[in-house]
């Protein structure tokens, strides 16, 4: 029995159904970032609905025209698209942590941050 890979993911409370893109062109084409080098990103995901999502994502490939992008949902199932490279840009360390910040629970967010705001990194 085939394996589908998910066409939908939880992202605070809400589920959302993801068009899944796949690759486009040749597999020759694609290059990758080695695991500890791979850009953070907001990448907004297609939807069945004709709408998109934007998440935080790590870029883990790329080609002439797409990024594939890998992020985690509320359930922290890991999820993968082939996004147009108009779709994604780069975010700077301090958006990212405030992101994470957000989808942390609550009564984790003082182990985590202690009394630091998010956003304003240790030097």
């Amino acid at each position: 029995m085939p394996i589908y890979p998910p066409t939908s993911f939880l992202l605070d409370g809400v589920t959302y159904e993801f068009e899944h893109p796949e690759r486009a062109g040749p597999v020759e084409d694609v290059r990758s970032w080695e695991i500890d080098q791979q850009p953070k990103v907001h990448a907004q995901i297609p939807l069945k609905d004709g709408g998109k999502i934007a998440v935080y994502a790590h870029a883990t490939h790329w080609n002439r025209t797409q990024i594939g992008v890998q992020w985690y949902d509320d359930d922290k199932d890991s999820l993968t698209a082939w996004i147009p490279k108009e779709d994604v840009r780069p975010v700077t360390n301090s958006e990212w942590d405030i992101d994470e910040y957000n989808r942390c629970p609550e009564w984790l967010r003082v182990i985590q941050w202690g009394k630091r705001l998010p956003g304003f990194l240790p030097w």
